[in-house]
């Protein structure tokens, strides 16, 4: 069940990240939401980690370590994005992370619930 709300919340933050970045005004309500989407995430994910820790320790802690990077990567880019300083190099190496994070993610939880 935590899986699943964990995968939703990533379908759901996919969008509003997307929608804040390349929204030219109107974005804070969607960086404001997107940032309360981490509670889910802090939430499920500290559950998820006790059980993926039990299968594949390294992977579990790899996981953990590539999610704070991509929320400090998400936070940069709404800093710049205030700014007016958003640059194309910072949003692809977001989604990069973000990439490599599902990869991670997937590789940690054995395929579930996929497989």
């Amino acid at each position: 069940m935590y899986l699943w709300i964990h995968l939703i919340f990533a379908i759901l933050l996919i969008a509003l990240i997307s929608l804040s970045i390349f929204k030219k005004k109107g974005f804070m309500p969607y960086m404001m939401i997107t940032r309360v989407t981490y509670l889910v995430f802090i939430v499920t994910g500290t559950i998820l980690f006790f059980k993926a820790y039990d299968r594949n320790p390294v992977f579990a802690i790899l996981k953990v370590l590539a999610a704070v990077m991509f929320i400090a990567m998400l936070e940069m880019n709404f800093a710049e994005k205030t700014k007016n300083r958003l640059t194309k190099g910072m949003v692809i190496s977001l989604y990069c992370a973000l990439i490599l994070l599902f990869i991670i993610g997937f590789i940690t939880a054995g395929g579930r619930p996929f497989v």
